[in-house]
């Protein structure tokens, strides 16, 4: 069950690091939490505008600048071409413009506590440049607000700024028309956005009115009477626009500039045109709607899939025996074949030790004590090679073992602690030594490979569910497509459909499982590591001999719970002369419980070799590391002319 959890963790990784993101986000960036415009129009065709930003920023923001560019485009607009529109220009009314600032924490109006400029005055922001719109037009000016004063930005702030546009309005033969954008870029995304228009006083019907909103996001439109229209819209991207159009009877603006009036008629161009926009918009919905529900298919059929395959391919056979713990080995197989079979295949760095002692329980290797005293601090064994042994009888792994202990780090006849401990200082012997311990690994996946512990379990589910993998890009591709086409945000989705993708992958690379016969093998085996963890909380467990805990020790080392046995045999094991008498015992012969200190060379023997894998690492990695080119360190001054830069308007 533990590895069927291995997708879903992924998942539940992938999705709380986006959460976290989106809470760090949230917490470290702008947000605008509200945009509203009351824009009235008067009969000479211009605009006053009074817009408000409701704004929640971090802390380290001080200043903002409202840039409101006013430049008519017909030089971009399909519908005026081949028309005289040279003159049909805006204006900016430079003595209605002004700003009002409002802490909303504290709901006090703080404009006459803070700094303002504005562009057509050549005022200069708070690092002396003057303040111009970015990017710079001839037709845009800017207003700016500096809280430095105040103590910053931080908070929720309104800014409210009111505005005059002259010759907004355009008139033509058949129809007068106010096609505006009010803004095409933010710092954030806007939550929610609300525009009210008044048209001048007319007698005409809400029919002789027609009106239509442009932006990425939903909207609603409603003209709720002959003089006013409600345009709302939410969740606009901070690179989106809101733009406006109304068509109008000409009545409405008797008084318009002959530099804003063009000759030929426009109604008919604008109704084929937007009904177009709204055509293809329609499409655009639909397809965001065929998106989301693809993905959300493509989510449930992966974790179906992933049932599916773990049920088939993963899951463990069901065991014989449902003994909780079991109180001797199962079988008398090697500690290394042991640990091959717990450990899906995978020698750990106890099998050495394991080994080691094996041989010296079996008696292929001899313990002898080099006449230290039975409590000194610093005992020393000699290692010597059984010569009464039969090599021939042992298993690949353990004659190169033995060959590593002896031949390499010893005299070809026996080795010393000490000599075990200390080998591996020099880079050259540390190569040896960890050579043979790799040659000491890949030997015992060659030795055990044939077992059948395990089933070709990955591979099958690969080939006959790995192409359930062409769903997620097929997607991911036309997420990408349609994003393209219909000018459509696909960037969740297709974040989402890649995770599973590589969820699913990495589950499916990752299946292993027993055969029917290694399962039952390694149940036991669990249950006896279960047992030596707990053995001492048993009040009538008789204990064995003390040749038989040597062996429960061999595998106590692989299965890495020896120190736990140790503590509990602290209690159990016979007095210290009692060992020295068995002359079965091996490794822990000598045992003694100082009043400081314990001894024993089960103790010995394991930090010996441990010590010595741990000098040669040190040593090749401190050879790797002086011999190797590079650079690294910190920053330096200068430029590397990288690519990328810019930023947005508060600061």
């Amino acid at each position: 069950m533990k590895k069927f959890r291995l997708p879903i963790l992924i998942v539940i990784v992938f999705v709380c690091i986006f959460v976290i993101a989106l809470v760090f986000n949230s917490k470290t960036t702008i947000k605008i939490e509200a945009y509203g415009a009351d824009i009235y129009i008067d009969e000479y065709g211009a605009i006053d505008v009074s817009e408000s930003w409701v704004i929640k920023y971090p802390s380290g923001y001080n200043v903002r600048f409202r840039d409101i560019n006013y430049q008519k485009d017909h030089l971009h607009n399909p519908l005026t071409q081949g028309l005289d529109t040279h003159n049909d220009k805006a204006s900016f009314d430079n003595a209605s413009a002004s700003v009002e600032v409002i802490d909303l924490d504290t709901g006090q109006v703080i404009t006459n506590g803070i700094r303002e400029g504005y562009s057509f005055n050549g005022d200069r922001d708070e690092r002396g440049q003057r303040i111009t719109c970015e990017p710079y037009s001839d037709e845009c000016e800017s207003i700016f607000v500096d809280l430095t004063s105040y103590g910053g930005m931080g908070g929720r702030k309104q800014f409210t700024y009111t505005y005059r546009i002259n010759g907004a309005v355009t008139q033509y033969d058949d129809i007068s028309e106010l096609n505006w954008i009010l803004f095409d870029m933010m710092e954030a995304k806007i939550k929610k956005a609300y525009v009210h228009i008044h048209l001048p006083s007319n007698s005409y019907s809400k029919d002789d009115i027609l009106v239509w909103g442009h932006s990425s996001s939903s909207g609603n439109i409603s003209i709720t009477s002959n003089q006013d229209i409600d345009i709302s819209a939410k969740n606009i991207s901070k690179d989106d626009k809101l733009e406006i159009r109304v068509v109008v009877p000409n009545d409405l603006f008797s008084n318009i500039s002959p530099n804003n009036v063009v000759k030929g008629e426009l109604k008919e161009k604008i109704i084929s045109y937007e009904g177009e926009l709204s055509r293809i918009t329609n499409l655009q919905v639909a397809f965001v709607w065929i998106i989301n529900i693809l993905t959300i298919i493509v989510i449930a059929l992966t974790v179906f899939m992933i049932i599916r395959v773990y049920k088939k391919y993963d899951k463990e056979y069901d065991p014989i025996f449902k003994g909780e713990t079991l109180s001797e080995p199962p079988s008398d197989i090697s500690p290394a074949e042991m640990s091959y079979l717990y450990y899906f295949g995978s020698p750990q760095n106890e099998d050495i030790t394991a080994t080691l002692l094996d041989l010296v329980h079996r008696k292929v290797l001899l313990l002898k004590d080099k006449g230290y005293e039975i409590t000194s601090k610093n005992p020393d064994f000699d290692i010597e090679l059984n010569t009464d042994a039969d090599l021939n009888k042992l298993e690949d792994h353990e004659r190169i073992l033995i060959d590593m202990l002896i031949n390499t780090i010893g005299n070809g006849k026996s080795v010393n602690t000490q000599e075990i401990k200390n080998y591996g200082n020099s880079y050259s012997k540390a190569q040896k030594l960890m050579n043979k311990c790799n040659e000491f690994v890949n030997c015992i996946k060659r030795e055990y490979k044939n077992k059948k512990y395990f089933e070709n379990a990955r591979e099958k589910a690969m080939s006959k569910n790995g192409a359930f993998a062409l769903l997620h890009i097929v997607s991911i591709v036309l997420c990408f497509i349609l994003s393209l086409l219909f000018n459509i945000s696909t960037i969740v989705n297709i974040i989402i459909i890649f995770a599973l993708l590589v969820s699913y992958i990495t589950y499916l690379t990752l299946i292993k499982r027993r055969t029917r016969a290694g399962n039952e093998e390694y149940v036991k085996w669990k249950a006896f590591k279960k047992f030596l963890e707990s053995f001492g909380s048993f009040k009538d467990y008789p204990m064995p001999s003390i040749v038989i805990w040597e062996k429960y020790l061999v595998y106590a080392t692989s299965l890495k719970v020896a120190d736990k046995v140790m503590e509990q045999l602290e209690i159990a094991l016979p007095e210290t002369d009692e060992l020295n008498a068995s002359s079965d015992a091996t490794f822990m012969r000598w045992y003694y419980f100082g009043p400081t200190y314990r001894f024993n060379t089960f103790v010995v023997i394991t930090n010996s070799f441990n010590q010595a894998r741990s000098n040669s690492m040190s040593t090749i990695s401190a050879h790797n590391m002086s011999s190797s080119g590079g650079h690294g360190g910190g920053f330096s001054g200068g430029s590397s002319f990288g690519g990328g830069g810019g930023g947005g308007r508060s600061r």
